[in-house]
């Protein structure tokens, strides 16, 4: 019955013509991020985001500045009065400088306070790492959709 099931999506998925959003994470796009403020470890997800889905030979150049911000907000706090739960806050403004257009994307995280501060750290850092992503590709299909029109 597996086997059947497995068999029948592999048919379905290759004659659905689907195809992968992101071919090698490259599009036709050069994304020149000229100035970037706010947040410092973000601000470097981002600029390695952008570099990576920027192609050097395009000839669909977009000059950005960026504006960064994360904020760490207490939620809850047990009885001693030690936070519990946190909520974490992105925002994101990049003004396509060559389009003269503004975009941001704000995202918010929910996150319960660990006893190992080390976890505790590398699990914030992989949310923003997660979020400069989403946003990158949240700006590449706008770019492209400008593009087209």
């Amino acid at each position: 019955m597996k086997k059947l099931f497995l068999l029948i999506s592999i048919i379905f998925i290759y004659s659905c013509g689907y195809s992968p959003l992101y071919l090698a994470g490259k599009n036709d796009l050069l994304l020149n991020l000229k100035k970037i403020e706010g947040d410092f470890e973000l601000n470097n997800y981002i600029k390695n985001d952008f570099k990576i889905a920027s192609d050097n030979n395009s000839k669909n150049v977009f000059d950005i500045n960026a504006e960064t911000k994360f904020e760490k907000i207490i939620l809850t706090k047990d009885a001693t009065g030690d936070a519990t739960d946190y909520r974490l806050d992105f925002t994101v403004k990049f003004i396509i400088i060559s389009e003269n257009k503004e975009v941001s994307y704000k995202e918010s995280f929910k996150i319960k306070k660990n006893d190992q501060k080390f976890e505790q750290s590398n699990y914030e850092k992989e949310i923003k790492r997660n979020f400069s992503e989403i946003v990158k590709d949240k700006l590449v299909l706008y770019l492209l959709n400008l593009d087209d029109n």
